[in-house]
């Protein structure tokens, strides 16, 4: 569970720098994270393969192309999730 975290702090930290803090975490707790006001992912709620896919979809919901930068290391991480899981959500 600590890889996804760091994995999740990176990329909110990332979307940060795009869109500013207050918009990132709230992109975040769409996706079922808490995020501190320092930029530290505090919670994760439900499968983090899951929120890894929600994280994905709520930063580029509004088609951002820059957005999708932040996704990278989450993109990367796609992979270790089985098929069945991405029905899920």
């Amino acid at each position: 569970m600590e890889n996804y975290l760091a994995l999740f702090e990176n990329a909110v930290n990332k979307q940060t720098e795009i869109v500013g803090a207050e918009k990132a975490r709230l992109q975040a707790k769409k996706a079922g994270l808490t995020v501190s006001k320092a930029g530290h992912i505090v919670a994760c709620t439900g499968n983090p393969m899951i929120v890894l896919l929600k994280l994905i979809r709520s930063f580029t919901e509004d088609g951002s192309l820059p957005a999708l930068g932040a996704c990278d290391p989450l993109i990367s991480k796609m992979t270790d999730i089985p098929a069945e899981l991405e029905k899920v959500s």
